[in-house]
This record gives C-alpha cells, sequence and structure tokens, in this order.
C-alpha cells in the first residue's frame, strides 16, 4: 500500500465516515429516482440554498435532496456548525490556511522534474515554506481554541494537523528548507563573469569563475581578495556558445539563471539533495481534500449568517433536537426563512413580530394531520412552507428556523401545490392532481411528512368536499404527519368523523388562519379551532378596484 493513504486526509465536516457518505448518496439518488421530489420548488429551496452559499448554491441542494433521517449525520454536522457559531476565529483562520495549502498544491503540480534555476528552486522553496508556515500557523490555532472545540470533525481536524506538525518527516522538511532558505540569503550573493573575445573582439564564450556571499561591489577582506586572485582557472569556470540575436529580457534573464545553476552545480546538488528530502515529505504530509474543507466551510459560514441575521432582527432560529418518540414534532415560534428575507430587505427596521409572526405547531396522539382554512392572504402557505423547512433543514444538519425545533425525523417531504394545468387528452387540472395524489399515496409512509395547498379545487364544491374528504381519511389511516391548507371549510368540520373511524392513526384537527372579524386585517396567526365564516375574498377583490360602479361610470363616459 502506498505510504500515503496511511496518513489521515482533511476530515469530512458533512459526513462521519466515507460509508455514511456513500450511503447518502445512494439515497439521494434512489429519491430522485422513485419519489416526486416535488418539496424541493414548493418549498423553495433554491431560494434559501442561494441564502445559505452564494457560491455554490448547488451544494446545499444535494443535501437538501438527501432527505437524510441518519441523527448521527445531523448532529455530526449540527456539532461542527456550533463550533463555526461559537469560536468567530475558527472559519478565517481556515479559509486561509485552505487557500495557501490549494496554492502550495498548485505550484507544487506545476513544477514537473527537477528545478533548473535558481528562480525554480527559490519556488519550490517557497511553496514548502508556506506549507509550513501553515501548518504552524493551524497547529498555533488548535492549542488557542482548545477545549472549545466541541466537534468530531474539527477535533479531528486540529488532531492530523497536531500529528504531522510533530511527525518526523515534518520536523526534517522545516530543517532543511530553513537550511535551503539561509544559503539563498547568505552563501551566494554575488558572481564573478568571464568573458572571451577572439581576434576581433567579438565575444565567443562567457563563463562563471566564482562567487561570493558579499553583493557586487561590496569592499572585499584580505581572504577574498586572496581567495580572487587565486581562483581565476578553478574548476568552477564553465564555457558556453553566447546566444545569437537579442531575445527578449524574460528569455535572456532565464537563460542567465540557468546557466549559472549549471555552472554552480557542486553547490546546487547540496541545495538539490535537501530539497528532494523536503518535497518528498510534503507528498506524503499533502492533503488531496483541502479544496472539499473549504466548500463545506461555505456551506457552515453562511448558515451561520443567517442565524445572526435573524438574531439581531429579533427571529430566533435553534438547533433542532431529535426525539425518540415516532411521528412527532414540536415546532415553537417557526416562521418561513424565504418569508423572513423578504420582509427584511423591504424593512431595513422592523424586528420581531413587527418584522415576521411566528407561529407554533404540535404533531402528537392529539392532533397530527391538520386542516388549515382561513383568509385569502392570511399566510396559510407561508405557514405550510415554514413547517417544511424546518423538517428540511433540521435533518440536514442546520439550525431550523423556529425558536425551538423537537421533531422525530420523517423519511421524506411529500408536497402537493397548485400546478399550472397541463396540456392533452387526460390531463386537465382534477386528473393531474389526482394522479399525484395517487402517487403519493402508494409511496407515503406512517414516518412521512404531507404538506398540501389547495389540493381538491377544480370540480364542484360538493364534489371538491368529497373528495377531499376521502384523501383526508386515507392519509389520516396511514398515519401521515400533514397539513392540509384549503378553503373547502367543509373539511374541517368532517374531523371528528375521521377520528371516530377505527382505523384512524393521525387524529385531524382544524387550524385556523385568524383575522380581526371587524376590519378583516389579517393577524397571520394560526391557531385551533372552527373555520371562519369567511375568507375575505371580496377585500382583496374590492382592493383592485373591480366594481360593476366604476365599469358603469366609464360605460356612461363613453371610455369603453
Amino acid at each position: 500500500m502506498d505510504k500515503k493513504e496511511l496518513l489521515p486526509d482533511v476530515p469530512d465536516l458533512l459526513y462521519p465516515t466515507p460509508e455514511k457518505r456513500e450511503e447518502l448518496n445512494r439515497r439521494r439518488i434512489m429519491l430522485s429516482d422513485k419519489y416526486p421530489c416535488t418539496y424541493i420548488d414548493d418549498l423553495m429551496t433554491d431560494r434559501v440554498s442561494s441564502m445559505i452559499c452564494r457560491r455554490n448554491p448547488a451544494s446545499v441542494q444535494k443535501l437538501f435532496r438527501e432527505m437524510c433521517t441518519d441523527t448521527e449525520v445531523m448532529d455530526y454536522r449540527l456539532d461542527a456548525l456550533e463550533d463555526i457559531m461559537h469560536n468567530p476565529k475558527l472559519s478565517p483562520a481556515l479559509h486561509t490556511a485552505a487557500d495557501r495549502l490549494l496554492e502550495t498544491e498548485k505550484k507544487n503540480s506545476g513544477g514537473n522534474g527537477s528545478p533548473d534555476s535558481f528562480t525554480a528552486l527559490g519556488d519550490r522553496i517557497e511553496m514548502l515554506d508556506s506549507y509550513i508556515s501553515c501548518m504552524k500557523s493551524l497547529n498555533t490555532l488548535s492549542e488557542e481554541l482548545g477545549d472549545s472545540i466541541k466537534s468530531s470533525a474539527f477535533k479531528s481536524f486540529f488532531s492530523i494537523i497536531k500529528e504531522r506538525c510533530e511527525c518526523g518527516e515534518f520536523i526534517q522538511m522545516k530543517r532543511d528548507i530553513s537550511e535551503l532558505k539561509e544559503a539563498f540569503s547568505q552563501k551566494i550573493r554575488s558572481v564573478t563573469v568571464a568573458i572571451n573575445f577572439n581576434a576581433e573582439m567579438r565575444p565567443i564564450s562567457a563563463g562563471i569563475v566564482n562567487f561570493s556571499d558579499k553583493p557586487a561591489g561590496e569592499k572585499q577582506n584580505v581572504f577574498d581578495r586572496l581567495f580572487y586572485k587565486t581562483s581565476a582557472y578553478s574548476e568552477t569556470v564553465v564555457s558556453g556558445r553566447l546566444r545569437s540575436g537579442v531575445p527578449n529580457e524574460d528569455g535572456y534573464l532565464n537563460e542567465a539563471d540557468k546557466a549559472l545553476f549549471e555552472a554552480l552545480e557542486k553547490l546546487t546538488s547540496s541545495y538539490m539533495r535537501r530539497l528532494e528530502s523536503a518535497l518528498r515529505a510534503y507528498d506524503r504530509l499533502s492533503f488531496q481534500k483541502i479544496s472539499m474543507l473549504s466548500d463545506q466551510l461555505d456551506i457552515f459560514d453562511g448558515m451561520t449568517a443567517i442565524a445572526s441575521s435573524c438574531e439581531a432582527r429579533g427571529i430566533k432560529m435553534c438547533r433542532p433536537q431529535f426525539s425518540d418518540t415516532p411521528r412527532t414534532a414540536r415546532l415553537t415560534d417557526l416562521f418561513d426563512p424565504c418569508f423572513y428575507f423578504k420582509a427584511a430587505a423591504a424593512d431595513s427596521e422592523a424586528k420581531g413580530d413587527d418584522l415576521v409572526v411566528t407561529n407554533s405547531l404540535e404533531m402528537d396522539d392529539n392532533g397530527r394531520f391538520f386542516i388549515l382554512t382561513g383568509a385569502n392572504n392570511g399566510g396559510k402557505t407561508t405557514f405550510l412552507r415554514g413547517a417544511g423547512l424546518c423538517f428540511l433543514m433540521a435533518q440536514t444538519g442546520f439550525y431550523a428556523p423556529a425558536a425551538a425545533c423537537v421533531i422525530s425525523p420523517c423519511d421524506f417531504i411529500f408536497t402537493h401545490f397548485p400546478k399550472e394545468e397541463e396540456t392533452g387528452i387526460n390531463a386537465s387540472r382534477f386528473t393531474t392532481e389526482i394522479k399525484d395524489l395517487k402517487v403519493i399515496s402508494d409511496l407515503v409512509s406512517e414516518n412521512s411528512l404531507l404538506l398540501m395547498n389547495e389540493s381538491i379545487q377544480s370540480t364542484t364544491p360538493k364534489e371538491c368536499a368529497e373528495i377531499a374528504g376521502e384523501i383526508t381519511r386515507i392519509f389520516c389511516i396511514i398515519g401521515v404527519r400533514g397539513i392540509y391548507a384549503t378553503h373547502i371549510t367543509e373539511l374541517a368540520l368532517m374531523c371528528d368523523d375521521i377520528t371516530a373511524d377505527p382505523d384512524c392513526r393521525s387524529v385531524p384537527v382544524s387550524i385556523v388562519a385568524t383575522v380581526d372579524e371587524e376590519s378583516g386585517k389579517r393577524l397571520y396567526k394560526i391557531k385551533r379551532g372552527q373555520p371562519l365564516k369567511q375568507s375575505y375574498a371580496m377585500d382583496i377583490f374590492n382592493s383592485f378596484g373591480i366594481n360593476s360602479d366604476n365599469i358603469r361610470k366609464r360605460v356612461h363616459n363613453n371610455q369603453l
């Protein structure tokens, strides 16, 4: 086995083991192939992903598509996230180190073969010196942070750094590079060049006759004068044909550098032995996955920034807790992060409930499937999306958009939101809805989460109520956790009948988006209760100025 493989690489901040990564990768592919992943669009995860990681939102989307149910993975990620949150120096220092290590590796991969000039040799020394400096700074950071690092991910990372810094190869590398730097700075500061001419005084050859540790022009000591006097024809003299023509400046300097390097072969061979030793050590000690570390830090940085932004505006996000009690959830002061950022951008001063109205939801044996009715523009869809994102973000290993979040993980989030009508035979909106609901009913389990938004609206009111009631009964018998936002108020009145079904495993409960009944003002608070007597849709209709009186005036004024 290659020795390099024996050294641990940069730890994965998102997966505790390679096996867990592969397992979740297979799950993501399976879900994409076999399940209707409509939650990706319906919960507006593209916006959430861009909020978290502007540079690479696809990396967050990939995590969302895993629909992780492994609490070990979730807690592993959350622990790493909280190390970032609680240690402000950690992420900037790691980003700086990752950038330097990436640049070092880039320089190393670009230098094929042995250096053939002092410039190339100097570049290699600078590269290795940068690596050494970076590793030492990371080791120092680890000592500074000490016990404040709690996560397995970062403990493992700093343990790997310490192991490398204390190994014999790293110590030898430091010694080699230190001696090479000293040689560069002290051993050669100037050279003496001899030029031979022919009878016509044309230069025919040139060579280096000696070197000095002092810049040319400095007053020489007695030893130097004696040394130079006796070395005119020493064995270090090299001869070569001058280049013809007038080369460009860079080419000329490069050729001179190479000639000097070759001329001082006795000295450079010693340099090369040290350099090759250092490069062998680097090859074993360098990291292969440092770019992965940088990408994953971006995700944690983005999540930290969102949580900090919310807190500054009086809105709390939290570390989710995972319950062993099946099919339960307790979400306190949940909100929709997509709506939050839109509201925050529109009003830079508002805070707390003046900015975003939060709500709470509890799913247990006393109520597991909720029929949500209420006024148009009353916050039903926002509540639905906020609840879904609480589950999704928590199970991804992120902070949840709620003041408190305790859930038993769901195996999948099924969504059924309004769609544009398709075209073709048997493709009416109603037919499409029924086909989609059939797929969901075939795949959903008691551990799933189901979010329905205005489902079954495309036939007569009486039939809508009957079919919606039957659909609700089916999902309550299966035992799913769910929310059904609807204007079919008759459905809420069926809750007792469905609960009385001997096979009902999820008790349905009526909840309502409240309004001020006198003014019709939307309060955006979701509470248990019976449906409102009206949806206050006429308020919205009138707000656009569409009424028969206006049209009548336009007709009488010949404006139509």
